[in-house]
């Protein structure tokens, strides 16, 4: 009888150790691209083009940006005129690359809780220089 306690408890141990190993982080201890992914629903776009002045866009219901949970890590976004699929690549704490419509943003995010999201985005390689801030909720 002793043996058959000891072999369930055991069993019960191991069964707790893989349900808490494989457990999905969230919150403060997440990683960056688990924070992210999800549909952000655009509240503003202030973009700066080297030459011209300033312009804000103004989000409206239908516009979003949405990064995908898949292995290849694409990402998608409609507001205004413009519409387009393309990858975005995490790095470290705050930092994530867009790839799309041939061109690459290198991102550093400002604000990131569970209902905000802010970041700026300098083009990488296109003259004349963009930036554009994104003010994205949930």
């Amino acid at each position: 009888m002793k043996k058959q306690i000891t072999l369930v408890v055991m069993v019960l141990m191991m069964i707790a150790g893989i349900t808490t190993g494989c457990k999905k982080e969230t919150g403060a201890d997440a990683p960056l691209k688990t924070k992210i992914v999800g549909r952000w629903q655009v509240a503003k776009v202030e973009t700066t083009v080297t030459g011209t002045p300033p312009t804000t866009y103004t989000g409206v219901a239908g516009d979003f940006l949405e990064f995908r949970g898949d292995e290849n890590d694409q990402m998608e976004f409609n507001y205004g005129k413009e519409r387009a699929l393309g990858n975005y690549v995490v790095f470290g704490l705050e930092n994530i690359n867009l790839s799309f419509s041939g061109k690459l943003f290198n991102c550093v995010i400002n604000t990131l809780t569970d209902n905000k999201l802010e970041f700026t985005a300098t083009s990488n390689g296109v003259t004349p220089a963009e930036t554009r801030k994104f003010f994205l909720t949930k």
